[in-house]
């Protein structure tokens, strides 16, 4: 990605769409964890004032994918171990019990939705679209977040949107990790299908920790080893 900045659009506020682009410019990997990053350049750089950045750097904050420490410094959000392992912890806690409710929930319309997406995922191993690849593999455990229709559990997991959208694209490394990944959906969607809660919890949770395995390999890999 090209860091030259385009022009801001007066359609949405300043600060939402600088938001936006740090986030991507995190996601691709030019900021790199633990790069520091400054108000004053940044404004610079969109060539506009400090209010809105500061307001897009509180919100990255909240989101996890920047830190400020005891010295107000801001720094990109490194992975360590644990972090990744709490995370995914509350993500098979509440995907788990969302998948439950898919399966007894989900419409014939939904079902077909779901199949799509699968669909649109194959596609996109097939051209070795990687960045596609995590976008249908998002798209499809949001698809089950809005098919349990409990919009308490959604809440939650949007807030780890951000860092579990980072971590797909960290977890992408690899030749076979696409089919994997569609797998894994397959049997979860054939249990959602099959009408069997328990089953698509159960599958759903084996897919995170197989996730979360690889993730753990890449980050010791990468020295990381806390």
């Amino acid at each position: 990605m090209n860091q030259n900045q385009k022009p801001l659009e007066k359609a949405l506020p300043f600060y939402l769409q600088i938001q936006q682009t740090i986030k991507e410019r995190i996601w691709h990997g030019e900021y790199k964890p633990g790069d520091r990053l400054y108000e004053a350049q940044l404004a610079k750089q969109f060539s506009i004032s400090r209010s809105p950045v500061r307001e897009a750097i509180r919100t990255l904050i909240n989101e996890g994918l920047l830190i400020m420490d005891e010295k107000s410094q801001i720094t990109v959000y490194k992975p360590a171990l644990k972090d990744v392992k709490d995370i995914y912890g509350c993500r098979i806690a509440l995907e788990s019990a969302a998948v439950a409710l898919a399966a007894e929930r989900a419409t014939e319309s939904q079902i077909a939705e779901l199949e799509g997406v699968l669909a649109g995922t194959k596609a996109a191993i097939e051209r070795n679209d990687k960045e596609e690849v995590v976008k249908w593999n998002t798209k499809f455990h949001e698809q089950i977040i809005l098919i349990c229709e409990n919009v308490r559990l959604k809440k939650l997991v949007d807030e780890l949107h951000s860092l579990t959208y980072y971590y797909r694209l960290l977890n992408i490394e690899g030749n076979e990790r696409g089919l994997t990944i569609l797998k894994g959906h397959k049997e979860i969607y054939t249990a959602i299908r099959d009408r069997d809660p328990e089953k698509a919890a159960k599958s759903l949770k084996e897919h995170t920790q197989e996730d979360l395995k690889n993730l753990i390999k890449l980050i010791e890999g990468k020295g990381e080893k806390k």
